[in-house]
């Protein structure tokens, strides 16, 4: 099932990737993200017009639909990853992510991939596909109108050098339910989606391979889409017991464009 942005527009702002509070996030990475300058202008692709699954045509500029699982009709679950944090680490859980042959959604911070473009070369190369997770990791809800769009925007143009283009996918950070603003800002910027998720790992909290994996099973089902975070050692210890867990159930990891595909 996906649900339109008008649903949701007076929900509460909840964490994400880490506590929502007022103050700016860390990026993931042991820096913490200052604020961003607004961007004037967003990437051409806002000019185009798209067509959300299971929706009317998405008009360009319109407000995004917040989708934070698929219908639930075939088995697949998509599997989302914040990328930020040690380039080794990350580059540990890509090497199991290709062993598994596993795509992933790959929900990406603008100002991580500029710094680590070779590993952002890799991501793509090994057929995982990149999403828009803000510019500097900022709490989204705690930004102003101009603030939230110059996030989106600038991360877009981040991912344009790896992926030539925007990308289909944002996410805002810190911030599990958009508000309205946010959903505004993300249509303007040129995307109909902003994409949640209905099985939080937890594992950017550190609680240990033994918990994410209970959270998994414990909420894992036909069009879940799940969030998991590169840079934390035990996502990379958890990963292979998470991923036949899935395959013991039936269930086979997809992309998100795979999952909310008609």
């Amino acid at each position: 099932m996906l649900i339109g942005g008008a649903g949701v527009a007076g929900a509460a702002a909840l964490a994400a990737c880490s506590n929502a509070t007022s103050a700016p996030h860390g990026t993931g990475d042991g820096t913490v993200a200052t604020g961003a300058a607004p961007s004037s202008t967003a990437p051409s692709a806002a000019t185009t017009t798209l067509a959300t699954p299971g929706t009317t045509a998405w008009v360009a500029g319109a407000p995004a639909s917040y989708v934070p699982h698929g219908a639930g009709t075939r088995k697949e679950v998509a599997l989302t990853f914040h990328l930020s944090g040690d380039p080794t680490l990350v580059a540990t859980l890509l090497d199991l992510l290709k062993g598994a042959s596993v795509p992933a959604t790959v929900m990406a911070v603008g100002t991580w991939i500029t710094a680590h473009p070779a590993l952002t070369r890799r991501v793509v190369a090994e057929g995982h596909e990149l999403g828009n997770h803000t510019e500097h990791h900022l709490n989204m809800g705690s930004l102003s109108r101009s603030q939230v769009l110059a996030e989106i925007v600038d991360c877009g143009k981040a991912l344009t050098p790896f992926i030539g283009g925007i990308g289909k996918w944002f996410r805002p950070s810190a911030t599990v339910v958009p508000s309205q603003l946010i959903l505004d800002e993300a249509g303007k910027a040129g995307y109909p989606v902003s994409l949640g998720y209905d099985v939080d790992s937890t594992d950017n909290t550190d609680p240990g391979s033994a918990v994410v994996l209970a959270k998994v099973k414990a909420g894992v089902k036909p069009g879940s889409i799940v969030s998991m975070h590169f840079g934390h050692a035990g996502t990379i210890t958890a990963f292979p017991h998470v991923i036949a867990h899935l395959r013991s159930v039936g269930l086979t990891p997809v992309t998100v464009s795979t999952l909310l595909a008609p």
